[in-house]
């Protein structure tokens, strides 16, 4: 048991350093090269499957089965929205991302887990109730995707709008109707299928926002820097907020 423990930490820490390796990477490529470097399509997609691996790692079994079944939904929302255009617009995927299925890469799977978690542990942590949740729950993920958008459709690639928009950085508003609807579906299995959870399973999707942050800002892509710098805020104000209810129960005992 000890020896299964030791394996399976050893392992935490190496999908840490290979993520952290990623996205320093991907920043120093687009803030310091002037062409993107050849053959690392693989980075992006990688960086996104170890995030959402360490997520279910830090969730659980029980925990984790809500984050899959809210996972196939977004990714299934996917597969509606480029065949359709509904709910959020009408938009295809480039090859950026990797393996695709009816033209949505697999790995938007992962991304979906990743994003539930972070809102998720955000609102486990704040100790805010189901009815609270499902509510806030939407409105988080659209604080997030206003962060995602600049940055996937701008120097990643991963996605372009096939309609010519003055938007949001060339972001149709109806993307976020379909966050907000979308997102409300896809939260509900995470917040009823939920078990006991750790603190550490803010952090895989915490750091790939500060990877959004700072491409934003290298971009000058201010509006999406701030997105992303507001969702950190609230990211860290929950464990300060965790943290100090903590220390007070501890005091109470």
């Amino acid at each position: 048991m000890h020896e299964r423990s030791i394996i399976t930490n050893v392992s935490i820490w190496l999908l840490w350093i290979i993520l952290t390796v990623l996205m320093v990477g991907g920043v120093a490529s687009v803030g310091f090269m002037e062409e993107k470097p050849e053959n690392t399509d693989w980075a992006a997609p990688t960086m996104l499957v170890i995030a959402a691996i360490l997520v279910l790692i830090y969730f659980g079994i029980r925990s984790s089965a809500g984050l899959l079944i809210g996972g196939f939904i977004g990714f299934l929302s996917e597969l509606v929205g480029v065949s359709t255009g509904y709910p959020y617009g009408s938009y295809q995927y480039t090859e950026v991302l990797g393996l695709s299925i009816g033209n949505v890469p697999i790995v938007l799977f992962a991304a979906w887990i990743i994003v539930l978690s972070l809102v998720c542990m955000i609102l486990k942590l704040l100790g805010a109730d189901t009815k609270v949740s499902i509510i806030l729950a939407p409105i988080l993920l659209v604080l997030l995707d206003l962060a995602i958008e600049p940055v996937a459709t701008g120097s990643l690639g991963a996605w372009y709008w096939t309609e010519e928009i003055k938007g949001y950085y060339g972001v149709p508003i109806s993307n976020f109707g379909g966050w907000l609807l979308v997102g409300f579906v896809a939260y509900l299995p995470v917040q009823f299928v939920y078990g006991k959870y750790t603190v550490a399973g803010i952090f895989p999707g915490a750091s790939i926002f500060c990877f959004f942050v700072a491409i934003n800002l290298l971009d000058t892509q201010w509006i999406g820097a701030i997105a992303g710098i507001s969702s950190l805020s609230i990211a860290i104000a929950s464990l300060a907020y965790s943290k100090k209810n903590c220390l007070v129960r501890l005091r109470l005992k």
